[in-house]
Parts: C-alpha cells; structure tokens; sequence
C-alpha cells in the first residue's frame, strides 16, 4: 500500500543520488595547478578506482630542487645560520643548469630534513625558485650553490697553478733569485673562474701558473709576469690578486 509505495519513491530517491555522486566520480580535479603529460587511457576504456593511472600532473611555478649535503657541508651551512640569526629555511639557494656557467638563479630554501642518513653521511635538502617562463622541468638535474659563510676577502689564482701531491695541494712559489719554492695551501671554492686560496699566500705572492710538471723546487725560472685570470704561457708566472681590491 502507502508504506510500500513511500518505500519505493525512498529507494529511487537514493538511487538517483548513488547515481550522481557517480557522476561527479567521473570529473577529477586535481589540488594543485601544473603541466599534465599525456592521457594514459581513452575514451571506452574500463578504469579501476585506485588502480588506473589516468594521467601524471607536475607542479611547474615555483618549482622545487631536491638535493643532498654532505656533513660537513650541513655543519658550515647551519653555523652559517647561527650565526646570521636567520633561520636555515629563510636562506637564499642559487641554482645552475648543466648548460650555464655559475648559479644564475635565485630561489630560497623551503626544507632541511632533521636527521642524517647513517648510510650515506648526507643530509635530505629542497629549495623553492619562480618559474614563470618555464625555464625547469621536473626531472633535470641541477648545480645548487648554497650561503656558507659572510663576504670577506680572499686570495684568488689560477685553479692551473695548483699541484696535488698525493692529498697536499700546493703551488710553486717563486722566491729570491727566481728560484721556485714548493708551498702547500689550502683551497676554498672557486669564483669567477679562480680558485679560493684559504691559507699559504699573502697578497702579492707570485707563483708558477702553467707549466708545474717542468719546474722543480729549487730551480731558478725567468718568469713572465701576467695578470692572474688570464691564459698564460708555458713557464709563466702570476701574482695572485685580492678579492675586492686591485693590486
């Protein structure tokens, strides 16, 4: 009677609703904004809820880049942060392509993982950067340059006038007489094309800059002298220059 007809409307009622929150099920929408690849199903095709890959969506703007220091690295970049009074994720991050010379791009850091991994000494790290003219793509791999420490000065030469001697670098001194002197040193990073000399020069040294393999400790030389940066001649000597100051 009135009951089972009551029943009946109450039942197509929730059918008709089953059927459209289907229906929304059929239009996904993702949460973030981004590039999709291409479809990988068509029209006709049985999909899986759960199981189907229908496309992949990847975020583009800003971008991020995923990267790993080793300990020593996170230790000079956190007591950077120390002692800067800002916190490590507040820091700038620079980031070059493998088709660019230094870090022309800017980004900041986003993320430093709070532990280290045991099994590879290296520490998880991930950085943000504006990509509006799509310059990235996911999956590239980049050069990151990160703040380690203040501005200061610094003894720039020849990343060529340096000598390996088994774990000692070093470069050939050129003392009284023009007789070459062996000099351990100690290196920093480089910048604009020279390498950081950290310990073992003073301003105004001058040392071999090409031809290390012909001279020999001891020897005296006739040296050419030629501004540091430049491409020198075999036998050439340089004076190393100061970092914000013209010798």
């Amino acid at each position: 009677g009135t009951e089972q007809a009551t029943a009946n409307v109450d039942a197509a009622a929730a059918a008709v609703d089953s059927a459209a929150l289907n229906l929304e099920f059929t239009r996904v929408t993702a949460p973030i904004s981004g590039v999709v690849g291409r479809a990988e199903v068509t029209a006709g095709n049985l999909v899986t809820p759960g199981q189907t890959l229908l496309t992949t969506l990847v975020s583009i703007d800003p971008i991020y880049v995923s990267f790993e220091g080793d300990e020593q690295a996170y230790l000079k970049f956190m007591e950077f942060s120390r002692t800067s009074g800002h916190d490590s994720v507040r820091h700038p991050v620079w980031v070059g392509l493998a088709d660019e010379a230094g870090y022309p791009h800017e980004g900041s850091m986003v993320f430093v993982n709070n532990e280290i991994d045991p099994a590879t000494g290296t520490v998880r790290a991930r950085g943000a950067l504006d990509n509006p003219d799509r310059r990235f793509t996911p999956g590239m791999f980049a050069r990151v340059k990160l703040p380690g420490s203040g501005t200061y000065n610094a003894l720039l030469i020849n990343d060529s006038a340096v000598g390996t001697d088994q774990s000692v670098k070093y470069v050939l001194f050129v003392g009284k007489d023009n007789k070459v002197e062996y000099r351990p040193v100690k290196l920093g990073p480089i910048v604009d094309g020279l390498r950081v000399v950290r310990e073992g020069l003073s301003p105004g040294d001058t040392i071999v800059v090409n031809g290390l393999q012909r001279v020999r400790p001891g020897s005296p030389i006739t040296p050419q002298r030629v501004a540091m940066g430049e491409h020198p001649h075999d036998g050439s000597a340089a004076r190393n220059r100061l970092l914000a100051q013209n010798e």
